[in-house]
């Protein structure tokens, strides 16, 4: 493909990592020099963090510019002094909004800075610079200091440290200006700043008198403390007045040097054993805060990623959460004010526990003042600190291993203070919760952090009244961080970086009876890769997604954006709260936290890191990667996501079999001992384009019960050698038991399985039948895996009597009975040379197949098995034909991304089909399949019809036809079913007729912007069909309704140059069937189905014939059934979520290098049977396996968040 653009190459080559007062932690460091181009006459970039804007009141402000200045040598100087008076010009000195407002702007080259704005001691702002180009940058950072009002009230100093360096190699200096912004208010100030905090307080908004707890001037640096080691503790005295009756401690945190991505440090004994210098301690801190040395309270900190941090690429325009405006954390000490009335001098602590240096802290006491009187009272009742709780699990060979960290802590508090408001009782509640998994592979080169902290602080205060106020914050901070380093010839190397970030927060506050509640889902994807050389940035992609969801009553605010190397791709805003904007990012921030989603996503996923030279991938890496590495189904596979690599293959000695698998439930099977028949055994070689392997099928005779209550399938397989994935069928007399696609084998072998109830064939299992297997494999000197197969059949008798065994939703779905008394075949007649499934080869194609049904049929239900192969393999991902035309793509294919299977009777839409996204185990990157294959490739779902309704159309004992065609289809798609029919087996005849039937055209909309090779394409569609008919039989007239409805939404991106996709997809299919019975008993089943898709490919073109293909997957198969039939109702709900990522390096048609690392989180509940599973691999190694069958207790995943950011269309999904 075409290569990156030139351009590209002058906005990299700049210094690209972050030093935060010039110093990095190792680990993420990196000394790149590099020679910046002028470029030309382009206008500065604007940079941003994306947030709400703060609500404003309708009156003009008065506006103050406090300080203005040029930052060039600051480093190791006292901080930029400024005259602060408060604004007496302004026709009103009732303020109900004050704005500070920090504008900057700078040129050239220089690193991130971390700054503060302190008025007094008291801290304003924290923050970070943002880093500069040689065209120049101007970036803003507005902040409501309202909270500071008092403060604000008198003459005061303001101080600002930014320390910066300016040399011949970094020239840039930061042009500051800070202004106030001071808005009269529209009403009395009460009623208009009605809000969570006013509540909160009880009393007043705002403190009347706010202390500094920072360090005292004159100072060489700024006014926070410094946190330089685990055992630092830094004290400050304070004294406070004795007429307080309420106190909050606001704390700023920020992190440098060692621990600035402390969540990545590794453990000690990991260091120790491996003779590493680095960072160290493990990855938990926390910061602890104490009055008189008694612990009362902590700070579970947000991981802010500075500007420069990771990969300087990806916060170029949109910035990292909360870097430009780091939070501050509150923490009521009003419980221990009885401990400080006194007038004397008390110290207030920090200390951070395993920190290294450096830690920067300081805080700000509010403090409310009783103006009624010159004393208060208080006291301490009860208070409890239990000691942190800390677990570390880990599991190391070398530079390879797995750490799993978890803590928990828990502050607690309560006292009253009497004071002319009366006595009010407070109590102050802190919990903390934290999960770490640390992966590191590829001896240290390839590092994996799945982070979560749940950081909760509640606040009841009891009034004279029996008023209680109280104030609630839920804060969530997910966190998925993925590097690799990848050595390459010639003095060069690669880095790959992946980065998920989420601020989550429920705020809600009470009063009496008014209640008050917020929501904050802040998730942020970022990912970029480049090529190092020499120390010069050679080449690389920087690419940022963010969705931003305030909730807050009347204010409400969306934001979805995202970036690719400086441009913004997309950005929508929403400013209501008339309806909850959608993201489709929602399946997205998926991978986002694939160790434990989504939550949500859409737009780019792609890479980079900032790790230290290690060493090479392993040499094992390069046999296991030495295989043919894309999927073709059958030889044939979608241009876009094919591969031809031709490799050699390298023994493994006498490594056993690699045990392949799909994550999924057991078959709930009764206590009884099964009888199993082999059914066939065979070794399916040179079989492409042969006849289907026959085997005679025998019901089992020898049973001590012939009532069964479960049947079950087995397919059991090895392999060995070098093959493609196969697509396979099994069929019993023409109907369809089986779907499936073969694992793709290794050098030293695999073995993989399947189970599938077919209990629901029993009425066909019950006679003799001919069983059919079709795999269509190719051997040849290259291609030399043979699979060699068992299928066998277990019939577990039932332990009672059969009903009340199997009374379960299928059973309540019929009415009658759970299974069919007939099934007929809707495939292909043998004898061929294929499978049986009928083969759609474009949009025009309609397949048919006669039947005749018996004239006693009371229910028929069609079971329709799909599967799509060759250009239509990836149909999610093709592009539209206005985009192949217009740029000439011939051999692409097209005809966009949106499919449905239609299903007819008689030429008239009985339903359809909109098919999960199945990709196969040689699909996008096969390296992400191999152990955990992706979601329904080795047992692809049916799908069901009721047709019930249509009975009265096809009961004359004639010959009808039921059809398949596939909406804008490619070839090929494989397609058939089979008729469940139940049988009156009182009369030889029943009456029936269609009483309504109403099939809507379906809706597409698109809409297209693209530019040569790089657009957005957004693809709707909708349908519904509906049926109602009744059916008289010996069980009375009893009228059935079918219901499908279906929605549909694809977001695909396609950039430089198209080298680069975003595929983000949902589709939501949804089954009711209601049964009206003579009793007036309704029977219901419905099934409420959501597939969501997120695709992110990149294909980066290098020298010497190489190049990378950075992948990223996220799949999920959703899915809500009900079931009632009189008072029964039954429940079941899937969720069953996966997020798979990997990169390899190809050279010459050689995989040189790559990784591929897959987690899924399967979460099944159907009333007294549960199981859960979470589960992770990297190259063919399982990392962490959780497995949890009772239903007593949620089984908890930290892939939430994953599938937080993986599902971040809401948590709905998780």
């Amino acid at each position: 493909m075409a290569s990156l653009l030139n351009l590209l190459l002058f906005l990299l080559l700049q210094p690209l990592f972050s030093t935060a007062n010039v110093y990095k932690l190792n680990q993420l460091r990196s000394d790149l020099i590099s020679n910046p181009t002028p470029l030309n006459d382009t206008p500065p970039t604007l940079y941003f963090e994306v947030t709400k804007p703060i609500k404003l009141p309708k009156t003009k402000p008065c506006s103050q510019l406090i300080l203005q200045h040029d930052f060039a040598y600051t480093y190791g100087k006292p901080p930029v002094f400024a005259n602060y008076t408060p604004p007496s010009d302004c026709p009103s000195q009732n303020f109900s909004k004050i704005v500070l407002e920090w504008r900057a702007t700078s040129k050239g080259r220089q690193f991130d800075r971390i700054f503060g704005v302190w008025l007094s001691g008291v801290e304003l702002l924290r923050s970070c610079t943002a880093e500069p180009r040689p065209n120049g940058i101007v970036w803003s950072v507005e902040k409501d200091i309202t909270r500071y009002y008092s403060l604000l009230q008198k003459n005061q100093t303001l101080a600002v440290y930014l320390g910066n360096l300016i040399d011949k190699t970094y020239t840039g200096v930061y042009h500051v200006n800070i202004r106030f912004h001071f808005y009269p208010a529209e009403a009395s100030l009460h009623s208009y700043d009605q809000n969570v905090d006013n509540l909160a307080s009880g009393y007043h908004s705002w403190a009347d008198l706010i202390l500094p707890i920072s360090r005292n001037l004159p100072l060489n640096d700024g006014l926070w403390f410094e946190i330089e080691n685990s055992t630092d503790t830094k004290l400050k005295e304070f004294v406070i007045p004795q007429n307080a009756y309420r106190a909050v401690l606001e704390v700023y945190v920020s992190f440098h040097e060692n621990d600035e991505s402390w969540y990545a440090n590794p453990t000690n004994e990991y260091i120790a054993a491996n003779n590493l210098s680095l960072p160290g301690n493990g990855p938990f801190r926390e910061v602890v805060v104490s009055i008189d040395d008694q612990i009362v309270g902590a700070v579970w900190p947000f991981t802010v990623i500075f500007t420069g941090g990771v990969n300087p690429l990806l916060w170029r325009p949109i910035t990292a959460i909360g870097s430009y405006n780091l939070p501050s954390y509150d923490i009521e000490i009003t419980p221990f004010l009885g401990n400080i009335l006194d007038g004397k001098s008390h110290k207030i602590g920090f200390n951070v526990t395993n920190a290294l240096n450096v830690w920067y802290i300081d805080a700000n006491l509010h403090i409310w003042l009783d103006k009624q009187s010159k004393r208060t009272e208080g006291q301490l009742v009860k208070h409890a600190s239990l000691p942190l709780v800390v677990s570390l699990v880990s599991d190391f060979k070398g530079l390879n291993g797995t750490f799993i960290t978890r803590t928990s802590r828990s502050v607690s508090s309560t006292g009253w203070v009497k004071s002319s408001n009366g006595n009010v009782t407070t109590q102050s509640f802190q919990e903390f919760y934290y999960g770490n998994t640390m992966v590191m592979g590829s001896n240290g080169n390839v590092q994996i952090v799945n982070q979560n902290i749940h950081f909760n602080d509640t606040v009841h205060s009891k009034l004279p009244s029996s008023i209680v106020q109280s104030l609630t914050s839920h804060k969530t901070f997910p966190l998925y961080l993925y590097t690799d380093y990848l050595e390459q010839k010639n003095n060069s190397y690669l880095l790959v970086t992946n980065i998920s970030l989420g601020f989550i927060e429920k705020k809600t506050a009470s009063a009496g009876s008014q209640f008050l509640k917020s929501s904050l889902k802040n998730l942020q994807n970022a990912e970029g890769n480049m090529v190092v050389k020499d120390h010069l940035v050679v080449s690389g992609v920087g690419n940022t997604q963010q969705v931003y969801i305030y909730h807050g009553g009347k204010s409400c605010y969306f934001r979805n954006i995202s970036s690719s190397n400086y441009t913004i791709l997309y950005d929508k805003v929403v400013n209501t709260c008339n309806n909850k904007p959608k993201s489709d990012w929602d399946f997205g921030l998926s991978r986002l936290w694939p160790f434990g989603a989504d939550i949500t996503k859409q737009l780019p996923k792609a890479i980079t890191t900032q790790q230290p030279v290690m060493s090479t991938l392993l040499p094992l890496l390069f046999f296991l990667l030495l295989q043919p590495l894309f999927s073709i189904a059958n030889i044939r596979k979608h241009n876009q996501l094919r591969s031809e690599l031709i490799s050699q293959t390298i023994s493994l000695n006498d490594t056993p079999p690699t045990l392949y698998f799909e994550v999924t439930k057991p078959i709930p099977v009764p206590k009884t001992k099964p009888c199993s028949q082999l059914i066939l055994q065979h070794d399916f070689a040179y079989t492409y384009g042969k006849p289907p392997v026959f085997a005679n099928y025998t019901p089992p005779s020898d049973c001590p019960s012939q009532n069964f209550s479960k049947i079950v399938l087995e397919w059991r397989a090895t392999s060995k050698g070098r093959q493609f994935d196969r697509i396979f069928g099994v069929w019993l007399s023409g109907v369809e038991l089986l779907r499936s696609c073969t694992a793709e084998p290794r050098t030293n072998g695999i073995v993989w399985s399947v189970e599938k109830d077919i209990t629901r064939y029993y009425s066909l299992l019950q006679k003799n039948q001919t069983l059919a297997v079709y795999l269509g494999n190719l051997i040849d000197s290259t291609y030399t895996g043979v699979y060699h197969v068992n299928i066998s059949f277990h019939f577990y008798p039932a332990e009672v009597s059969l009903r009340s065994f199997d009374q379960n939703v299928g059973d309540l779905a019929s009415g009658y009975h759970s299974w069919a008394d007939l099934i007929l075949p809707i495939s292909r007649n043998l004898p061929l040379t294929d499978g049986l499934w009928l083969e759609i080869e474009n949009s025009t194609d309609t397949e048919l197949k006669e039947f005749e049904i018996p004239q006693n049929a009371y229910r028929a239900v069609l079971e329709v098995y799909v599967s799509f192969h060759e250009n239509d393999e990836f149909w999610y991902a093709n592009p539209t034909n206005e985009y192949i035309a217009a740029n000439n793509l011939t051999g692409t294919a097209g005809n966009g991304p949106f499919r449905e299977v239609v299903v007819s009777l008689d030429g008239v839409i009985v339903g359809a089909v909109w098919p999960f996204t199945v990709v196969y185990t040689g699909g996008i990157n096969p390296l992400l399949w191999r152990p955990i294959t992706g979601i329904g490739s080795y047992d692809l779902p049916s799908y069901d019809i009721e047709i019930t309704p249509f009975l009265g159309n096809i009961l004359d004992g004639k010959s009808h036809k039921i059809g398949f065609n596939v909406t804008n289809a490619l070839n090929v798609w494989y397609i058939d079913a089979n008729l469940h029919i139940w049988l009156d087996k009182h009369s030889t005849r029943t009456e029936a007729q269609l009483v309504k039937h109403t099939s809507l055209p379906l809706a597409v909309s698109l809409v297209s912007d693209f530019e040569g090779l790089n657009g957005t394409f957004v693809t709707r569609a909708s349908r519904s069909v509906s049926s109602a008919g009744w059916v008289k039989s010996s069980n009375g007239n009893i009228t059935t309704q079918s219901i499908q409805d279906f929605s549909y939404i694809n977001k695909m991106v396609m950039g430089n140059d198209g080298n680069l996709q975003t595929v983000d997809q949902n589709i939501h299919f949804n089954d009711t069937v209601l049964i009206e019975t003579p009793y007036s008993y309704v029977h219901s089943l419905r099934s409420n189905k959501t597939f969501p898709l997120y695709l992110y490919t990149d294909f980066l073109e290098q020298e010497d014939k190489t190049y990378l293909l950075v992948t990223n997957v996220d799949l999920g198969f959703i899915e809500k059934r009900s079931a009632s039939g009189g008072s029964r109702l039954l429940e079941s709900s899937l969720r069953n979520l996966q997020n798979a990522e990997g990169d390899m390096v190809v050279k010459n048609n050689l995989v040189v290098s790559g990784v591929g690392n897959t987690q899924q989180v399967y979460r099944y509940h159907g009333g007294q049977f549960c199981y859960f599973r979470n589960v992770s691999s990297l190259n063919y190694t399982i990392l962490h396996d959780e497995v949890e069958r009772t239903c007593h207790r949620k089984a908890k995943s930290n892939f939430d968040f994953g599938l937080r950011r993986l599902w971040p269309f809401g948590t709905g999904f998780i």
